[in-house]
């Protein structure tokens, strides 16, 4: 049990350190007593900074850090954090030349993108115009091509099983197949199956070709043309199986309402590039640039900064 504790505080501390942040791990001012969450000396850690670095981890790590014995393994974490940056500042590598630097190239970079969000805020989105302009001239990228809406029924076999155990999957998977074929509800017989969509009535979604896992599974479904129709038992890798058609959507093009967001979701870095083109050509004219180098372009390094 120690040993896992200990495993999961290094866990939390080495994402901690890896965490993205531009603020400098250094103590934080003593705040009031209600606030603070621990203290040691040279500084103390507080309920927002402790949020603020769980909301950091990824979410499976988080709902492992928010309560209990795992919380405190994280203030724990945060206070060693701390110490290492005390460490680290009273050895007088915070003025390092090569950490001043990358320090102050990542103060460039997030103050740049911060400058360019506040470009973008006072622009405001597109118009319902705009964004239908822009969905009639592309509708070609919200086409959706012919679909079916399938459900599986899996008679599981582990992988390496004997010719045998594959034989008795296949007569379980064509009995199954013979209740359907009798009429009995498709979510009622793939109950009786092992795979993840038995409880949801056997239902795979929608499917277009290429999203079926084999080319055995997607040949055996597009051959069925009528709602309720039934592969034969298929061998897959996963075991035998049954596929059975429930929808057949034909190719389309939503309508604009359909893939409002979307359509929004492709402008969105069309319109960062125009608002970063507008503000750096704007810089430039005010700064009056000259390159003296014969050769040199004036864009040069544009696209390093419009990465934004």
């Amino acid at each position: 049990m120690k040993r896992q504790q200990a495993l999961w505080k290094w866990i939390c501390l080495f994402s901690l350190l890896g965490a993205p942040a531009c603020e400098r791990s250094a103590p934080a001012p003593a705040g009031p007593a209600a606030n603070v969450v621990a203290r040691f000396k040279g500084g103390t850690v507080t309920r927002e900074e402790l949020l603020r670095e769980s909301q950091r981890l990824p979410p499976n790590l988080r709902a492992r850090f928010e309560q209990g014995t795992g919380r405190e393994e994280f203030i724990r974490a945060m206070v060693d954090k701390r110490l290492l940056a005390l460490e680290a500042e009273r050895r007088g590598l915070t003025q390092d030349s090569e950490i001043r630097r990358q320090v102050r190239e990542l103060e460039e970079r997030l103050t740049i993108q911060a400058m360019l969000a506040q470009e973008e805020k006072t622009v405001g989105a597109p118009s319902d115009a705009e964004a239908r302009a822009h969905y009639q001239a592309n509708l070609e990228r919200f086409a959706q091509p012919e679909r079916l809406r399938m459900a599986r029924i899996l008679v599981s076999v582990s992988p390496g099983s004997p010719r045998a155990a594959r034989t008795e999957a296949r007569q379980r998977a064509d009995a199954l197949r013979r209740r359907i074929i009798a009429g009995e509800p498709v979510a009622k017989v793939a109950a009786a199956g092992e795979g993840p969509e038995r409880t949801r009535g056997g239902e795979l979604g929608l499917l277009s070709r290429g999203e079926f896992g084999s080319a055995a599974l997607e040949k055996a479904a597009w051959a069925l043309t009528r709602q309720g129709e039934v592969t034969p038992v298929i061998d897959d890798s996963a075991g035998a199986v049954i596929l059975v058609l429930l929808e057949r959507q034909a190719p389309r093009v939503p309508p604009f309402e359909e893939v409002r967001e979307a359509v929004l979701g492709q402008m969105a870095p069309m319109a960062q590039r125009r608002v970063f083109e507008q503000v750096l050509a704007r810089l430039r004219a005010e700064a009056s640039v000259e390159l003296p180098e014969q050769g040199a372009s004036p864009s040069a390094g544009a696209d390093t900064v419009s990465q934004h």
